[in-house]
């Protein structure tokens, strides 16, 4: 099991080179995972209520292919791996059934107020991301991985951890 996402490449996208823009591929990549968190359940009723959303906390992202205005691209995102407060996402970015760009993510559910701070996901929405990871490990293996980064990372200073 895993999410997709579908969208258009815009002219806006596109730079001096005639093709998707280096950014862009991150805005591809950002906006499927802001509808995999609202299949999840971390969606803007959610936020409201709460407080929460999550954060990226890093990415490493393999540029495969040359993507044009007009282009159809599919993303398909796989949980690798779940714990209280992260979530570790591999993503693949499609055109026509070909791989453009792979990547890993690094998310974290935060509380913002009064100022931003990690804290745990309800169960429930740990539960349903589990669904997936549990269905990534029956399936596809991630490729071009990078560093390596992952729940059991060593952790880094800073104000969200």
């Amino acid at each position: 099991m895993f999410f997709e996402f579908e969208t258009l490449v815009g002219p806006e996208w596109i730079d001096y080179n005639g093709h998707m823009r280096d950014s862009n591929y991150g805005l591809v990549f950002s906006l499927a995972v802001d509808a995999m968190q609202n299949e999840v359940g971390l969606d803007a009723a959610y936020r409201e209520r709460t407080g929460c959303t999550i954060y990226l906390l890093e990415d490493h992202k393999f540029y495969l292919r040359e993507v044009k205005q007009g282009d159809r691209l599919q993303v398909i995102t796989y949980v690798m791996g779940v714990d209280n407060k992260r979530f570790h996402l591999y993503m693949i970015m499609k055109r026509d059934q070909i791989e453009v760009c792979v990547g890993e993510f690094m998310e974290i559910h935060v509380q913002q107020y009064p100022s931003p701070y990690s804290t745990s996901m309800p169960l429930e929405i740990q539960q349903r991301l589990m669904a997936y990871q549990k269905s990534l490990k029956e399936g596809t293996e991630p490729f071009l991985r990078s560093r390596p980064i992952g729940l059991l990372s060593p952790k880094l200073t800073g104000s969200y951890y």
